[in-house]
């Protein structure tokens, strides 16, 4: 059932990239794009490879990271995978591509749930740290 929230993932991602009119992206499509690249490189130096992880699961040496892009967002990845598929979705806006992004959203949300149980029951600072950042979003 965990793998579920990766298949619609990546069903999302894949059918934004696939139904995208890359010929209608304008600036803030292309700065949607570009800050999705920045927060997601960001991101995966942060964490380091060993910690990086498709699954809502916890590796058994997991470490929590806190600075860096963290210190902001808890799940920058997903503010990434968000962006970059908004800038997708506003290039073909039909209400099937919205819907799309909806599920997607929606779909990592669920995702995010599931860590922060896993991390919260892990980390006795996890608590702290959700109250300081945001979830996808810095400050909110």
């Amino acid at each position: 059932p965990i793998m579920i929230y990766v298949v619609i993932q990546f069903s999302c991602i894949i059918y934004l990239m696939f139904n995208a009119q890359y010929e209608y992206f304008g600036f803030i499509e292309i700065a949607l794009v570009h800050l999705a690249l920045l927060i997601g490189l960001i991101a995966v130096f942060n964490m380091k490879f060993n910690n990086l992880n498709i699954t809502p699961g916890l590796k058994q040496n997991h470490q929590l990271r806190t600075s860096g892009i963290y210190q902001f967002i808890r799940h920058p990845m997903y503010t990434s995978v968000l962006l970059f598929c908004l800038a997708l979705m506003l290039s073909n806006a039909h209400h099937f591509s919205q819907g799309v992004m909806l599920i997607l959203f929606i779909d990592l949300i669920l995702k995010s749930n599931l860590e922060e149980k896993l991390l919260t029951k892990r980390f006795k600072s996890y608590p702290a740290y959700q109250q300081k950042t945001g979830r996808f979003i810095p400050f909110l």
